[in-house]
């Protein structure tokens, strides 16, 4: 019997704990996306509180991406856009969320897409079932392309 066989593969708690977290931190930043901003103190504590959310869900969803590469399997350039595209998204979603809070409702597509399509990546990278059903130059491909279209988007669509 190979060590490869399913009897001594080890279930990937690492990466089940980190998509739980993530999965906790994505459902609290929607929860907490505001329509309209209101005014006072109250506001600056929510828009706080939502940045937090925000950096927490992105460093989840980085160490979820890293834990992935090195225990799975990814294109090495996917591996360097992700260094850009993965705080740009986050700055985007940022912008999104803000724009929400100024009556734009449809500006949540932003934060959204660009976790789930961050942590389906990460998923796809970290378990080599998903490579069959998706090769790694067209996923890799589709995915960062995503990323950056939407990512870029929402900056524009906040700055103007």
């Amino acid at each position: 019997m190979s060590m490869d066989s399913p009897a001594h593969r080890s279930i990937p708690f690492g990466t089940i704990l980190l998509q739980a977290l993530a999965c906790v931190l994505y459902v609290t930043m929607l929860a907490n996306v505001r329509f309209s901003a209101g005014g006072g103190d109250a506001v600056v504590g929510e828009a706080i509180a939502e940045l937090l959310f925000i950096l927490l869900l992105w460093v989840t969803l980085a160490l979820l991406l890293i834990a992935s590469a090195v225990m799975g399997q990814m294109p090495r350039w996917a591996g360097f856009l992700s260094l850009l595209l993965i705080p740009l998204s986050g700055v985007a979603t940022v912008a999104a969320i803000d724009l929400c809070s100024r009556h734009a409702r449809w500006a949540i597509v932003f934060p959204i897409l660009l976790p789930l399509l961050i942590a389906f990546y990460a998923a796809w990278a970290r378990f080599a079932k998903l490579h069959a059903a998706f090769p790694a130059k067209d996923i890799s491909f589709v995915v960062w392309a995503l990323i950056a279209v939407l990512s870029v988007a929402a900056l524009l669509a906040a700055a103007a």
